[in-house]
């Protein structure tokens, strides 16, 4: 019987190969698939392998995942700030440049280049450099940034028309005047998530600016019933939920109860 030849990792297409790379964790792609072989170290340079800053397989992981620290979100530089602001700047414009100066950059989680506690902030600086270079930038995650302008939050929103899904994990700027500019430049957001504090009666803002939501991931937030009741109410598309460990919810089980006959997936304790 003829044995079945079997071909080398390196001599799969480069399409292919752009194709796994780019579906990698950052760290890989950075720091050990260019140096396989040449093939691979070609293949590597391509603007794909770059579009995203995170590691998620999948794209809602942006929004569904349940903690800003596990897989999808990992840290390439293992935790290792520098209170040197332009550290972190000259680590995303490298990544920028790699991804075809930008254009091709799809999901960005910037936390790995912010600057360390004990260091000058750097959260606008970063900002800027994605409302310049990442005009199709479809996935972005704030978490971690306390220190960003309301001008440069709002100068991301008006130059990223194509944002989707948007983490608002541990940060300060869910309110009402960055959700008012997103739902009028941003009308594809279709996932939001926040834990942390959640103002009141912020959930009429979340219906009024994004009609077409249908991923809310509120885990470990404070909302309480009566905007959980507006928001399960007031939402016709949103198809998944997740409110696990909100200690503010007394009532939820009776909410939640009408509410799964229109959202199909919630996650509650």
């Amino acid at each position: 019987m003829m044995q079945k030849q079997r071909r080398a990792w390196d001599d799969l297409p480069s399409t292919a190969l752009v194709n796994i790379f780019s579906k990698s964790s950052l760290k890989d792609r950075i720091y050990n698939l260019p140096l396989v072989c040449k093939s691979w170290a070609n293949s590597s340079g391509h603007p794909h392998c770059w579009a995203s800053f995170s590691a998620a397989p999948a794209v809602d992981a942006f929004v569904k995942s349940s903690s800003p620290y596990d897989s999808a979100f990992q840290d390439p530089f293992d935790g290792r700030r520098s209170s040197d602001p332009q550290i972190g700047l000259l680590g995303l414009q490298s990544l920028i440049r790699k991804a075809g100066g930008g254009a091709a950059v799809t999901s960005v989680y910037f936390f790995p280049f912010l600057t360390s506690i004990d260091g000058a902030p750097n959260d606008d600086a970063l900002l800027s450099l994605i409302a310049r270079f990442c005009p199709n930038l479809k996935h972005l995650s704030f978490h971690g940034s306390f220190h960003a302008s309301e001008e440069v939050l709002l100068e991301v929103v008006r130059s990223c028309p194509n944002l989707d899904l948007v983490d608002f994990s541990d940060s300060p700027y869910l309110i009402p005047s960055i959700l008012q500019e997103m739902g009028i430049h941003c009308p594809n957001i279709r996932g939001i998530r926040r834990n942390g504090v959640v103002q009141p009666l912020l959930s009429s803002s979340l219906i009024k600016c994004f009609p077409r939501l249908k991923l809310l991931n509120l885990s470990d937030s404070s909302i309480g019933d009566r905007d959980l009741l507006t928001l399960v109410t007031g939402y016709s598309r949103l198809e998944y939920l997740d409110i696990m460990r909100c200690q503010s919810l007394m009532l939820y089980m009776y909410i939640i109860k009408g509410a799964h006959r229109r959202i199909a997936e919630i996650h509650y304790d």
